[in-house]
């Protein structure tokens, strides 16, 4: 959960951990029992319910050359608005793609490839993206070194 958003909100509404684990997801249930005033026991109760019920997530952020893939492009597409969702529902079956998101602005889809190489990367591009009817511009930009990834 994004700081400042959902899980505060649980956390002050129910009494229960979301508004700590919003704060540092890595916040043990020992530290969010003391922090609730609640047992462990209860946190742990409290934090696999708010886990089931998709109030809580654990988003990993796994470094993509881990996975053998050694070359990583953003990109920004600009798709017809009539064809939007079946370009969306399309690529999210990509295994290329990490990430997809709908925007706003001059793009309406980004997205975040993860291949093995550069040829691979060329090949995603010019075959399964360009044979997508509706797709009116993409722009490329390959990630030539990352500063930071979620830890």
């Amino acid at each position: 959960m994004p700081a400042g958003s959902t899980g505060r909100r649980l956390g002050r509404r129910c009494g229960g951990p979301g508004g700590r684990l919003a704060t540092d997801g890595r916040t043990g249930y020992a530290r969010l029992a003391a922090g609730t005033g609640r047992s462990e026991s209860a946190v742990q109760r409290r934090v696999e319910q708010l886990r089931r019920a998709g109030a809580l997530t654990f988003p990993v952020d796994v470094p993509p050359a881990v996975l053998g893939c050694r070359t990583e492009a953003r990109l920004w597409l600009s798709v017809r608005p009539d064809r939007l969702v079946a370009v969306a529902e399309a690529m999210a079956g990509h295994p290329e793609l990490t990430f997809l998101a709908a925007t706003t602005g001059p793009t309406n889809l980004v997205a975040v490839a993860a291949c093995p190489d550069t040829p691979a990367l060329y090949d995603y591009l010019t075959g399964r993206v360009a044979a997508l009817d509706g797709i009116t511009g993409v722009e490329t930009a390959p990630v030539i070194r990352t500063l930071k990834r979620l830890t």
